[in-house]
């Protein structure tokens, strides 16, 4: 299975960007951090991004791992997933707190493919809702800590550019088109 994923900021368009991909047929893993977030606010759980950000990392971190391991092993399908557990350790950054050296020892024994496909920030686009709380500050600084994050576990990057949705798709097309030498 060739794993690709998709980060960036938080409000630059990520998620519909997965949701257009798995419309053209692509396999896709949707992102985590919302559902869990969603979750814990139904339950009345603590392990929110603005009320206990360590639980909100750790939690993030396990799930992550848990949808990369839970993906099939089809040969050639091509999977998008919706963010990664390389946020989780970003995110600790962002906090102020390290990861644990088993998180990073995890997180080194699971690859996606190279190039990680990167959204940057996007003010036009970008919304608060109940599950999104934090300001377009915040999703800079979020992003800054994923793309350092990325970089550091080795992983090439690809800008996607602000643009339609259906710009966005053909540009990750390409790109792959580009990568299997078609």
């Amino acid at each position: 299975m060739r794993r690709f994923v998709i980060t960036g900021a938080s409000g630059s368009g990520k998620s519909t960007l997965v949701d257009a991909l798995a419309a053209s047929g692509y396999a896709t893993v949707a992102e985590v951090g919302r559902q869990i977030v969603a979750e814990q606010m139904a339950s009345h759980g603590t392990a929110l991004p603005w009320r206990d950000k360590a639980a909100f990392m750790d939690l993030l971190f396990v799930r992550s791992i848990a949808r990369f391991d839970q993906t099939g092993e089809a040969a050639d399908e091509i999977v998008f997933f919706d963010r990664s557990f390389i946020e989780a350790i970003a995110y600790g950054t962002v906090i102020g707190r390290a990861p644990a050296p088993a998180m990073l020892q995890a997180a080194a024994l699971r690859r996606f493919e190279t190039p990680a496909f990167v959204c940057p920030p996007w003010r036009a686009i970008f919304a608060n809702d109940r599950e999104r709380r934090h300001d377009f500050e915040f999703a800079c600084k979020e992003y800054e800590a994923n793309v350092a994050a990325y970089v550091a576990a080795g992983y090439d990057l690809i800008e996607v550019p602000p643009a339609p949705v259906s710009d966005r798709v053909s540009f990750i097309r390409h790109r792959l088109d580009d990568l299997s030498g078609c």
